[in-house]
């Protein structure tokens, strides 16, 4: 596995009440790493810190790493959204429903026109 991967699941899990709850995703090129992580809205202040101190502190030092390694370290961390409630079932549409009914009566002019 790779070393800035280990450094960043240790350094997450320390951060946190609930590690499992984040998911990381990493995206590697010859010459850079990509790390994902998608954070529970109530472990985002831990993570990302006042002003975004942490998150800048997890950079410095995953890039320090990564530089021992000769690649460069990109860190994104992202909020995790709730899966969207399911669309109810679609209503046939009005011409499907057979033939529209005859108006009862007949349509007034419009009085306020000027």
């Amino acid at each position: 596995m790779n070393q800035v991967f280990e450094a960043l699941k240790y350094v997450i899990a320390a951060l946190v009440d609930a590690p499992q709850k984040i998911a990381v995703e990493r995206i590697e090129t010859p010459k850079t790493d990509i790390f994902t992580i998608s954070v529970a809205p109530e472990e985002m202040g831990r993570l990302v810190g006042r002003n975004g101190r942490t998150a800048e502190g997890i950079r410095d030092v995953l890039g320090a790493i990564g530089a021992t390694m000769g690649k460069e370290v990109i860190l994104d961390v992202i909020e995790a959204r709730a899966a969207p409630p399911p669309r109810p079932a679609a209503k046939p549409h009005r011409a499907s429903r057979g033939r529209r009914r005859a108006r009862s009566r007949p349509r007034r002019p419009n009085s306020h026109a000027g």
